[in-house]
């Protein structure tokens, strides 16, 4: 007689079951494989509960019936359940000493990167009157326009730029470096460089929140960082401000007969 796989326990619980053959009567599975016990009629007592799946008789193979119908597979000897996700205790961060570094040279520099830029605005603004007188007076003479004035102005312009997009570089590639700090000294999960893509201030801001959850301490890289992006907005307020009453003036210089007088 065909026995279900003897190394594959099964969860069916051992009673009388139609035998599995097709002949009359009931056969006796003793929770692991049919037996021999046969009987013509039900007993008295009555039966155990029909499993929902019945164990298999005859040739069939293992690998052939379907998984609800294989007696005790939840219940094989050395298989573990997993259990779910949401049950699963996450791993508890290792504590941050006290005297543990958490402002790192790196972290410093990327959020003092933005007061370059503000040094190098008196050089972006030397040749703006100037280079506004020009455009007036080529306006009214008839003159090309593209003065020695004008490209001075130019070259400015890209000098400018230019320092910007280094600035912009520095901060992104510093930040890469100010990663790899906190990860050697236990400080992780760290922030990540790649928020350095974002214009100033995201990573200093989310550097300084993510180290003080994990330490307690290193906020200070973000109120600075705050304090230049504010301090930026109002000398950009006070510049083109200052940038309109120049335009304006010199327009309130025009005379009808005369053109451009110059301030």
């Amino acid at each position: 007689m065909s026995n279900v796989d003897p190394n594959t326990p099964s969860a069916v619980a051992a009673g009388w079951y139609p035998d599995p053959s097709g002949a009359a009567g009931l056969r006796w599975w003793d929770g692991a494989r049919w037996t021999e016990h046969t009987q013509a009629h039900a007993p008295a007592a009555p039966l155990a509960a029909q499993p929902a799946a019945q164990p298999q008789y005859g040739q069939q193979q293992y690998g052939q019936q379907q998984y609800a119908a294989q007696p005790g597979h939840a219940a094989q000897p050395g298989y573990t359940s997993p259990a779910p996700f949401a049950a699963q205790a996450a791993q508890p961060l290792a504590p941050i000493p006290a005297d543990a570094p958490v402002y790192g040279p790196f972290i410093w520099i990327i959020t003092l990167l933005p007061a370059i830029s503000l040094l190098l605005l008196p050089l972006s603004l030397s040749g703006v009157q100037s280079a506004m007188n020009s455009a007036f007076v080529d306006a009214y003479s008839g003159s090309s326009g593209y003065g020695s004035t004008s490209l001075q102005l130019q070259l400015t312009e890209a000098a400018m730029n230019i320092a910007s997009l280094l600035i912009y570089a520095a901060g992104v590639v510093l930040a890469f470096f100010d990663r790899r700090w906190l990860i050697r000294r236990g400080i992780v999960p760290a922030f990540h460089w790649a928020f350095a893509f974002i214009p100033a201030p995201v990573y200093p801001i989310g550097r300084s929140l993510q180290v003080r959850r994990r330490s307690g301490r290193g906020i200070a890289p973000m109120w600075v960082a705050i304090g230049l992006f504010a301090l930026s907005f109002i000398i950009g307020i006070a510049v083109f401000i200052w940038v309109m009453n120049l335009m304006f003036g010199m327009m309130g210089s025009i005379d009808p007969s005369l053109g451009y007088t110059g301030t």
